[in-house]
């Protein structure tokens, strides 16, 4: 565990297991910065797994992203109606919005890849490879040999934190999550905002189940997301509902998960294997714990638009 390339190996993959999580993250901070609060991103990740494993057997690794995150922003749109047109509860919606996601990825995969057949492999999302950076010790295959999706989450970070605190699209997010019937007063359209808030969520956590099939594994199977859908929610917690936050908060969760993933087979017989698979889980758990007694949320997270 001390080796120099047992790190390299763990912090690659660091940011390789944080880009899907980081993804759905940073939608769910849009998401709630403007009120809402989306319980079903989840579903969301694995409808769009499987809708880029589908469009990427056909159209390619590009395709494949684009149709994820467009069966992500459907689902996110199907939610919007139902709760800001429907008045449905938020919190239900969410979490039959999951259910669905969960059901329909697994039922149309047994249509479309029936038990016996073997399982269909489509292209990659491109790795890019800095020359001689990529080179440096330690650090430079974790920061200079990423997929291109890594590299574009940590762009959208840096575009969605100047839209948050430098636009006039920001501030209606804001207003919209912070006092919606002030808002009003002032002539924004809080529910325009939180529908198109549902919709980019929604996208995202379709494009960040489509960054674990076509963005490294290049095959769906079921449960492929395996939970992550709800760790993008308790990042949003431990990073304050602040996009750099977020993507803190899924790599602190990626780099125990990588840690586990390596530990398993260099460190085997020092643990249990349960007690390395659990290890990224307890850690969220405690550091959600630990940032409860400070929360910083927008005031009208999860409430209903005033009449």
């Amino acid at each position: 565990m001390w080796d120099i390339v047992f790190w390299e190996i763990v912090l690659a993959g660091t940011f390789r297991l944080a880009t899907p999580i980081a993804l759905a993250a940073l939608g769910e901070v849009i998401v709630e910065r403007a009120g809402n609060l989306n319980l079903g991103i989840e579903g969301m990740m694995l409808a769009g797994a499987f809708a880029a494993i589908a469009g990427g057997a056909y159209g390619g690794w590009a395709f494949g992203l684009a149709v994820g995150m467009a069966v992500g922003g459907f689902m996110g749109a199907m939610m919007a109606f139902a709760v800001l047109r429907g008045g449905a509860d938020q919190i239900i919606t969410g979490i039959a919005i999951a259910l669905l996601g969960a059901g329909l990825s697994i039922f149309f995969f047994q249509i479309w890849q029936p038990s016996g057949r073997s399982v269909m492999v489509v292209p990659l999302v491109p790795t890019i490879h800095v020359p001689y950076l990529r080179d440096i010790p330690l650090i430079g295959e974790a920061l200079f040999g990423q997929s291109a999706l890594t590299y574009f989450c940590f762009a959208l970070t840096l575009l969605l934190v100047w839209v948050l605190r430098s636009t006039n699209i920001g501030l209606a997010i804001r207003a919209a999550g912070d006092d919606p019937a002030a808002a009003i007063l002032r002539g924004v359209n809080v529910v325009a905002v939180r529908a198109w808030a549902l919709i980019f969520g929604g996208a995202m956590a379709g494009l960040g189940g489509a960054a674990i099939t076509v963005g490294y594994l290049g095959q769906f199977s079921d449960g492929v997301t395996a939970g992550r859908g709800y760790i993008a929610i308790a990042v949003v917690i431990i990073g304050q509902w602040s996009p750099i936050g977020v993507v803190l908060g899924a790599l602190l969760f990626a780099l125990f998960d990588a840690l586990a993933l390596r530990a398993q087979t260099s460190a085997a017989g020092l643990l249990p294997v349960e007690a390395f698979a659990s290890m990224p889980y307890v850690v969220t758990l405690a550091v959600l714990l630990l940032t409860m007694r400070r929360q910083m949320s927008p005031r009208a997270l999860g409430h209903p638009i005033p009449d």
